[in-house]
């Protein structure tokens, strides 16, 4: 039985009783009210999936597809649904991402009598948005909007592109399509645009937990992003033809909705503010259009959303990250141990590394290549392999003990631009203890007796 998010949500509640909340009162997704039951969670320190199996569609009317939250708001559910089993450590999570996203899966292809995805099919007039539960999520933006993956197939090579954006609704068969200059979007929607084509694209609004974390990896322009996808769910990614394209477009067979849609050549308008991953609104601008095409789902299909700029995003976008940039780093700089993309940096902007220096400048070699992997970056934090990157209480104890600010801070001017309001300048904070001198040794417990009192705590 292949792997789909009905089959995750019910392990989850089989394994971690009281891991999912099913909401069965009415819950106005289109009033802000699944983002305020979210907000409410987040402030009593209670981090759980939600199911809301009561949401109107976006045409007022009781919708037939739940709002599912939150199957990445812990690592341990992100472990979970990598099929890992009970973490040990933070870091072996970033290790198995980092060792998946080198991994190549396959693909099988399934006739649509036999896919999940198929089983309500509709075309035309049919195919209509509003059908769909399209949330509002921050009080300031622009309009509803759907928040998961598009996909994209290159006009030139054949390969698959899975990117998370956002889709903001305008007519029932229209809406935006978020392909911003550092997508790889941008670049399949200029290939196509450069023959005056209409680019196909499929926005998958449900699967496995493990798909959608497969394709926040930063693999290359190029790749094949259904073989990642196989390669993180541990089995075949099965696909079907589509609708609109048949067999010159293939889609996944255990999506839940799937809608299919093209996007009109050298077509802009307007979309935003929406309130994203850094915690403000992006600013309006004009993007591409997607004209939508059929809209296919299971029987009882699940939508999925998420609050943006909160903790299922931050480990959504960050882990997959944390895992890439790992695999870049250990390239250069053998003694790297860990890496962090803290929520207090938004899984962005901060990072956190421990190495086991060999060279004086392993800490700036380790730092600037996270730079070059990671557009957001702002400040990179590196420490010695004896200070856990995932207490943030350690790493500051280490920066305030083993920095000296004459020496150890650099700034360096013009190497972001991702986003103007950030600013180009970063920094780098040497945490580490010098190679050569003297340094005070470390406050120790001894681990036998740590051993011999660890049945208190069992």
């Amino acid at each position: 039985m292949s792997k789909d998010l009905p089959g995750f949500i019910a392990l989850e509640e089989k394994k971690r009783p009281g891991s999912v909340i099913r909401v069965k009162d009415r819950i106005d997704s289109n009033r802000y009210e699944t983002i305020a039951y979210l907000k409410h969670l987040d402030q009593r320190g209670e981090q759980k999936m939600v199911l809301f199996e009561n949401v109107p569609a976006l045409n007022g009317q009781p919708s037939a597809f739940p709002l599912f939250y939150n199957p990445w708001i812990t690592r341990q559910f992100c472990a979970d649904g990598l099929g890992m089993g009970e973490l040990k450590s933070n870091m072996e999570l970033s290790l198995e991402v980092a060792r998946r996203e080198l991994q190549k899966g396959e693909t099988e292809t399934i006739a649509k009598a036999k896919a999940p995805c198929k089983e309500v099919v509709l075309k035309g007039s049919q195919a209509d948005l509003r059908m769909l539960p399209i949330g509002m999520h921050q009080k300031d933006d622009a309009g509803p909007y759907l928040t998961m993956a598009c996909v994209m197939k290159s006009i030139d090579n054949g390969f698959y592109d899975i990117t998370f954006t956002k889709n903001m609704y305008y007519e029932p068969r229209r809406m935006s399509f978020s392909a911003h200059a550092h997508h790889h979007l941008e670049a399949m929607t200029t290939e196509y645009e450069k023959k005056n084509k209409r680019a196909p694209v499929i926005v998958v609004l449900g699967h496995h937990p493990a798909f959608f974390l497969s394709c926040c990896c930063m693999t290359p322009y190029g790749n094949n992003d259904y073989a990642t996808a196989s390669a993180f769910l541990q089995e075949p990614l099965r696909l079907t033809p589509s609708e609109t394209w048949g067999e010159d477009f293939l889609v996944p067979a255990d999506a839940e909705v799937i809608i299919e849609g093209e996007v009109p050549p050298h077509v802009r308008e307007q979309q935003n503010p929406f309130g994203e991953i850094l915690g403000y609104y992006q600013i309006e601008m004009k993007v591409p259009v997607l004209e939508v095409t059929a809209i296919t789902h299971r029987k009882n299909a699940i939508v999925e959303d998420f609050w943006p700029g909160q903790m299922d995003h931050w480990n959504l976008g960050g882990i997959p990250k944390e895992g890439s940039v790992f695999n870049v780093i250990k390239k250069n700089v053998p003694g790297l141990k860990a890496i962090h993309l803290p929520a207090s940096g938004c899984a962005r902007v901060i990072c956190y590394l421990s190495i086991k220096k060999e060279f004086d400048n392993d800490p700036n070699k380790a730092a600037m290549q996270a730079f070059v992997e990671m557009p957001n970056l702002k400040l990179a934090v590196v420490v010695d392999d004896d200070v856990d990157v995932f207490n943030e209480r350690e790493v500051l104890w280490a920066v305030g003990t083993r920095t000296h600010w004459d020496k150890d801070l650099e700034i360096i001017r013009n190497v972001q631009s991702f986003r103007g309001w950030l600013g180009d300048t970063v920094a780098i904070i040497d945490a580490t203890k010098p190679l050569k001198g003297d340094f005070p040794k470390r406050n120790e417990i001894p681990e036998d007796a740590m051993e011999r009192v660890s049945r208190f705590f069992k």
